[in-house]
């Protein structure tokens, strides 16, 4: 069995099956509303930006090949409950941050996640979330930025309120290709 192209590299058969079981085709490269070249820079949450989130800890991690910048928060409600590590990735263009979450999922041992549409919320171009009866974890991209957040309580947390959050704050600092200029 031969792997597909990505980029001029040749990818293998199993990133082909992941891709697949995803649906990766009918969502890549696209995001759901504004233009494709939109993007955010400087990711990051900055103090104050999450009303109701504390940081407990924010750490900048190596980047990967399709990503600019990689910082992970340990943050917490600050009405209480349960930290939940979130991880951004800002990737130079929409095409790369699917791409990213493609490489994300991959880390799960699940064959496939669901979309979190059919978990009854919805964040992001793209998402997914765990499965079971509490969301221990959700993945989406939106525009550049792929979200990785995950509850380190089995109960779960407060983990789709954070994505709507994160997801507010990135589609409010994103900017259209002419204001880059």
């Amino acid at each position: 069995m031969t792997g597909g192209t990505f980029g001029g590299m040749t990818e293998d058969p199993y990133r082909q099956r992941v891709k697949a079981n995803y649906k990766f085709s009918d969502w890549a490269g696209r995001p759901k509303e504004g233009d494709a070249d939109a993007r955010v820079t400087d990711v990051r949450v900055r103090p104050g930006e999450l009303k109701g989130w504390a940081t407990e800890a924010e750490e900048e991690l190596p980047t990967a090949e399709r990503q600019r910048r990689v910082v992970r928060y340990v943050l917490s409600p600050e009405r209480g409950g349960a930290r939940l590590v979130s991880t951004l990735f800002e990737c130079p263009s929409v095409a790369d941050a699917h791409e990213t979450l493609i490489d994300v999922v991959m880390t799960y041992m699940n064959p496939s996640l669901p979309r979190c549409e059919e978990r009854g919320f919805e964040v992001g171009d793209v998402c997914f979330g765990s499965s079971g009866p509490a969301t221990l974890l959700v993945l989406f991209a939106r525009l550049n930025v792929v979200v990785e957040i995950q509850s380190t309580a089995p109960e779960g947390g407060a983990v789709e309120e954070l994505a709507r959050d994160l997801d507010s704050l990135i589609r409010g600092r994103h900017s259209a290709p002419d204001e880059r200029a």
